[in-house]
């Protein structure tokens, strides 16, 4: 599910997805995403962003790998989708739905352990503090998370009324 806001691509993370709205109002820059078959509608996922921020590394819905240019990223708007746990589009008291856990089976094993699964409905106590306080809404239990576990669990933002 998405969210109601929308927000520029330029300001997610690695691993999130968003559902692009807007292309942006340059009509030179909206024809070359058109080319590639960056249109509203289209899924994005996140992969990189090289380290002086000059480009982008993004896969489409259909599976196309693309390297974009900052500027092009800057004028898309988007919907987010899902994204890392410790992202600072992150709402303290929204509920959110675990989509996948990324790391290995030590890590998984350890989050078995805190009870944090795939599928688990979680909810951001307070930003801001380490280690970060993430409570489970199925188990009424609260758990706390490093900066580095929480970046490897991607969450998707669910609305309110499934979660009754």
């Amino acid at each position: 599910m998405t969210t109601a806001q929308h927000m520029p691509v330029s300001a997610l993370q690695p691993q999130s997805e968003c559902i692009i709205r807007s292309l942006g109002h340059d009509d030179k820059t909206a024809q070359r995403l058109a080319q590639m078959g960056i249109l509203p509608g289209t899924h994005l996922r996140i992969i990189r962003i090289a380290p002086l921020g000059g480009t982008i590394e993004v896969t489409s819905g259909q599976g196309q790998s693309f390297a974009l240019r900052q500027q092009d990223v800057a004028a898309m708007t988007c919907d987010p989708v899902s994204m890392p746990l410790a992202s600072e589009l992150v709402i303290v008291g929204q509920t959110y739905r675990v989509r996948v856990l990324l790391g290995g089976k030590t890590f998984l094993k350890r989050m078995e352990q805190k009870g944090l699964r795939t599928g688990e409905l979680v909810r951001i106590q307070k930003t801001g503090v380490k280690p970060i306080p993430v409570r489970l809404v199925d188990m009424d239990k609260q758990i706390e998370l490093g900066e580095g576990e929480a970046k490897k669990i991607i969450v998707e933002v669910i609305n309110h009324e499934s979660v009754s």
